[in-house]
């Protein structure tokens, strides 16, 4: 029978350099291995930033858009006043016309259309009072669908009252989409 070999110092210290040898490569693969995972996953949080930012822009976009889009709304509507609608023209400039005829304190003897234009031709009751004159054509001027005054002719009064005035027809425009 052989003798058993025994453990020398010069063996373990071949086994100890060995062992410290795969210690040393194995902690190098894994600090290597744990870097390029933790690369991957920085590049995939800068890209979730990167998304959440341009989210972000997109959500604040979004609501300029929605306040541009309410403030558009409402200048539609002003901009929809200010005409009258082909089918209701005639009868929405009488009454605004005649409406303003009364808020200005003169009477209304007579009102045309003439045919194929939006012109309506008006009378009032003569004489009218200048300052009551002036009064009824700045309401017409302002008022909303848009009428405007195109043909008026004015003279002295047969009385010589200097306040009052003469009008014969007064052509107003109304402005029809």
């Amino acid at each position: 029978m052989q003798p058993k070999k025994q453990f020398r110092p010069a063996n373990l210290r071949a086994l100890l350099g060995v062992l410290l040898a795969v210690i040393i490569l194995g902690g190098a693969a894994l600090f290597y291995w744990g870097l390029s995972a933790v690369r991957d996953y920085a590049g995939e949080v800068n890209q979730q930033i990167t998304n959440a930012q341009g989210s972000s822009k997109q959500l604040d976009d979004l609501r300029l858009l929605k306040s541009k889009l309410a403030q558009s709304s409402s200048l539609i509507e002003k901009a929809n006043q200010m005409f009258s609608t082909p089918e209701a023209y005639q009868a929405q400039a009488l009454t605004d016309i005649k409406r303003h005829a009364d808020a200005a304190g003169l009477t209304i003897t007579s009102t045309s259309f003439e045919a194929d234009s939006s012109t309506a031709t008006v009378t009032l009751r003569d004489p009218v009072s200048y300052t009551r004159l002036i009064t009824f054509l700045s309401n017409i001027e302002s008022n909303l669908p848009k009428l405007q005054v195109s043909s008026l002719t004015l003279a002295p009064p047969d009385n010589g009252n200097s306040g009052n005035v003469k009008t014969s027809e007064i052509k107003i425009d109304i402005s029809v989409r």
